[in-house]
């Protein structure tokens, strides 16, 4: 649906992240609604976890603009391409930004709906006390839990909107069904996935995998890795990636509150290396999958699209869209 640029200000004064709703796109009045939207939802929600939008315009084509701030340092899902999996200390600070910044959208009556690897940026701050935070970015498919009474909802009850495998079960059976859990089940799924090295489930097909969600409990880290785990995260996993939403934490800040109850009891990944050292050295990218794609399905059509936010490319020189602030 969208393309995101790196791009400097007018003035030269700072870079600044330029998202652009593709032209096959913007002839689609749903999802220029649904672009405008992700405006409105974005400078509602101020977080130092969540990306901040700048400003909104229009290009001198025409083209419907996004500006918002330049963040360096690379997706989640750029890093797991590389690490594979990560040590608990790293994903504990994480899932904690990643909490913070779902607060912060749900006190502003959002639902993310497509939390994700490729939608949690890790910031380079390069600080003594602190080399990077989580920020979530793209809330292009999010909901808002209330709405103006003249302004429709643009989500079909049986549509699908999200990604399979960070994916709740009920979200599954219709986006229109998630709430504020739906992001909990989401942010459970990438702990699992970037402490395990893989899925709660796997499936050769989307099908396969839909199927294994509605009707089997998600398993442990023992059971898919194979290694003993704190008792601590394996309850905090259990709770948050229950198939039944009301058993999973009810907020943000209750889950945050339980994740940080159990930092103390993080290992190190030096107990693991040595364990998985010959599994690694077999492995192959092809064995952990890029971030699926987000998957749009209304009135009967499906569409996938990926929001690529390529924040790590060098500043490029772009046109001043009109109604852009300097």
């Amino acid at each position: 649906m969208g393309e995101v640029w790196a791009a400097v200000s007018p003035d030269e004064t700072h870079q600044v992240a330029i998202k652009v709703l593709l032209a096959r796109a913007a002839v689609k009045p749903d999802l220029v609604r649904r672009f405008e939207r992700e405006a409105k939802i974005a400078s509602a929600i101020k977080s130092d976890y969540v990306c901040q939008l700048i400003d909104v315009g229009r290009a001198e084509d025409g083209s419907h603009l996004l500006v918002f701030e330049h963040l360096s340092g690379e997706s989640l899902a750029e890093r797991l391409k590389r690490e594979q999996y990560l040590p608990l200390s790293e994903v504990g600070p994480i899932i904690d930004d990643v909490l913070q910044g779902l607060a912060a959208a749900h006190a502003a009556n959002v639902i993310h709906r497509d939390l994700k690897p490729g939608n949690i940026f890790l910031e380079y701050l390069g600080l003594p006390e602190r080399r990077e935070r989580a920020k979530i970015l793209d809330f292009g498919i999010s909901k808002l839990t209330r709405r103006e009474k003249e302004e429709p909802t643009l989500t079909a009850f049986d549509a699908t909107l999200g990604s399979f495998a960070y994916m709740a079960p009920e979200q599954v059976r219709g986006a229109a069904r998630a709430d504020e859990r739906a992001d909990i089940y989401a942010v459970g799924a990438v702990a699992f996935r970037a402490l395990s090295g893989r899925l709660p489930f796997e499936g050769s097909t989307a099908a396969v995998l839909v199927s294994l969600k509605l009707d089997r409990s998600a398993p442990s880290l023992h059971e898919a890795t194979g290694e003993k785990w704190p008792a601590g995260i394996e309850r905090f996993l259990e709770r948050a990636l229950d198939r039944r939403r009301e058993q999973r934490f009810a907020s943000a800040e209750e889950a945050l509150s339980a994740w940080r109850a159990i930092q103390p009891a993080i290992l190190t990944r030096a107990t693991r290396v040595q364990a998985r050292s010959a599994i690694d050295e077999m492995s192959s990218v092809a064995a952990f999958p890029a971030d699926p794609q987000t998957v749009v399905d209304e009135q009967n059509t499906r569409m996938s699209f990926t929001n690529e936010a390529r924040f790590s490319q060098p500043p490029v020189e772009a046109p001043q869209p009109a109604g852009l602030a300097p």
